[in-house]
């Protein structure tokens, strides 16, 4: 299997280009980034996803999601599917991506690691069983070049939470004189700084106990792992929008 790799040249990137050279059934075919230097690589790289010569089976974004337009055109322009892993997407970017997987397959997921998709069914088991007695706050952090916040995990969470419970709204940090807190609320925090990978924490927090559900990661090659086994699903499926709990459960 083919892969094109969208933003070969950042640090996600790189990560995917060698994690497929230790597969089996997919490789990397070439990789689009206006930053890249062919002479890093030893497969083609193009600045311009208009100017990919090789048969491409589907594509595995990490890169910026200013670059959405242009994969979305090529993927339905060519029928390949796409591995969307970048995060941060605007309500209207969420438009295209459900119109565009009209007429091709598309995974998307605020995150690919298998733990963090195991973390979010088991917070939506915690809110059927606590969740009407609980305060429920999410904090998440994440290494200082960070750009977007929430993270794409911490809304995954949230939604999870809000998924179980009817009335929810998001809450992004406490500033000043903010009031009391109400029971409709889901605290959101952010933290970055250093080289943190990622961890996210759920809490649930009653009266006189708190019951906390946790995720660390260690080391990104958990996410290209995701992407890589997302792509080797997605090319399998018919046009339509899937996430990591389709794979999984």
């Amino acid at each position: 299997m083919n892969i094109l790799i969208y933003g070969i040249a950042g640090t996600m990137g790189k990560i995917v280009y060698n994690t497929l050279k230790n597969h089996s059934n997919c490789n990397g075919a070439c990789g689009v980034d206006k930053y890249a230097k062919q002479e890093e690589f030893d497969i083609p790289v193009y600045q311009n996803v208009n100017d990919v010569k090789e048969t491409i089976d589907c594509v595995i974004d990490f890169s910026v999601k200013a670059a959405l337009p242009d994969i979305l055109t090529y993927c339905k322009k060519n029928k390949v599917p796409c591995v969307l892993c970048t995060t941060g997407y605007s309500n209207d970017e969420i438009g295209m991506i459900e119109e565009a997987s009209k007429e091709i397959a598309i995974f998307r997921s605020g995150n690919m690691s298998v733990g963090v998709n195991a973390l979010v069914k088991l917070v939506k088991e915690a809110t059927k069983l606590l969740g009407m007695a609980s305060d429920i706050e999410i904090i998440e952090q994440h290494h200082n070049k960070k750009v977007d916040a929430p993270s794409g995990t911490a809304i995954m969470l949230a939604d999870a939470v809000k998924s179980e419970m009817d009335g929810l709204e998001i809450v992004n940090g406490r500033q000043g004189i903010c009031g009391k807190r109400t029971k409709n609320e889901i605290g959101m925090h952010a933290v970055r700084g250093g080289t943190i990978v990622g961890k996210h924490e759920v809490m649930f927090i009653m009266n006189n106990e708190v019951v906390t559900l946790k995720h660390e990661s260690e080391n990104k090659g958990i996410f290209a792992e995701g992407a890589i086994r997302a792509a080797e699903y997605l090319v399998n499926q018919p046009a339509g929008l899937y996430n990591m709990q389709d794979m999984l459960f």
